[in-house]
């Protein structure tokens, strides 16, 4: 397994974001204490696995059933839980109208950083694994062309077997030789420094609403952000648009977004 990949998948997952608090807090809350930035930070990125459990419903549905589920679920059980770090008591009682948002912020980047490790770092890890498929296949690939075979045996092989071989190898083509540093797909580090950056927008969204006592309000508003994000993944699964459109929704909206927070509910002058 690609054991250099792994460790830059979690160095960046968690670099990346802690680096994104750290320029914030220099700017505008230089008072805060570090101890309790880490906390909500580190806090974050554990939820992440405590809302992963609710995949479970997954054992029980399949096909659009369990798209449709999905969507909602992602949505509220994930907000919920970046609204659960920030109400631990030695979190809340720390926030204020100047900071709520702050420190949601915080929390947000934090689970963004714990959902990157759960994708990136598996995917880095299977890299070699991947390479050895691949190169098996080209062999089967090989056999196959130099088989003396009869006429019916090349239809057979033309209809049942060289369909799933080309389709794996063009699969695994895609994973082996796309644009990766030690295994660690390029494509899949772009998607992530958005969502990280949408993760730390909603619950940015969510400490704002705290602090003003319309925790409700802004939490629901977290949720439809989440989503009609997450919308943008269903059309692809139905194939109803492409990856690249995808990616390059994601991409736009994942950073207005996270700007617009950043300036109004952040960083604005109370």
């Amino acid at each position: 397994m690609d054991g250099i990949g792994s460790v830059i998948a979690i160095a960046f997952s968690l670099l990346y974001p802690l680096v994104i608090w750290f320029l914030v807090k220099k700017v505008r809350f230089e008072e805060e204490s570090y101890r309790y930035l880490f906390a909500a930070f580190l806090f974050g990125a554990v939820v992440f696995y405590l809302a992963a459990i609710r995949k479970f419903y997954a054992l029980f549905l399949t096909g659009y059933a369990l798209i449709g589920v999905d969507l909602f679920a992602t949505g509220f059980i994930e907000e919920a839980v970046k609204l659960l770090v920030l109400i631990l008591p030695f979190i809340r009682v720390r926030l204020d109208e100047k900071n709520g948002a702050f420190y949601g912020l915080v929390v947000g980047l934090g689970f963004g950083g714990g959902e990157a490790i759960a994708l990136l770092a598996p995917a880095a890890a299977n890299f070699y694994i991947n390479q050895i498929f691949y190169f098996i296949y080209l062999i089967q690939l090989y056999s196959i062309a130099i088989m003396p075979l009869t006429q019916i045996e090349i239809l057979l092989v033309s209809l049942f077997v060289l369909p799933e071989l080309l389709s794996s190898i063009s699969i695994l083509s895609f994973a082996v030789f796309g644009p990766s540093l030690m295994g660690l797909s390029l494509i899949s580090v772009f998607e992530r420094m958005f969502v990280v950056l949408f993760h730390a927008s909603t619950a940015a969204i969510i400490g704002y609403g705290l602090v003003r006592g319309k925790t409700l309000r802004f939490y629901l508003i977290a949720v439809i952000l989440h989503i009609f994000i997450n919308t943008f993944a269903v059309l692809y699964a139905i194939g109803i648009i492409g990856i690249i459109e995808v990616e390059v929704l994601l991409s736009v909206f994942a950073l207005v977004l996270f700007v617009y927070v950043l300036y109004k509910k952040v960083l604005r002058a109370e």
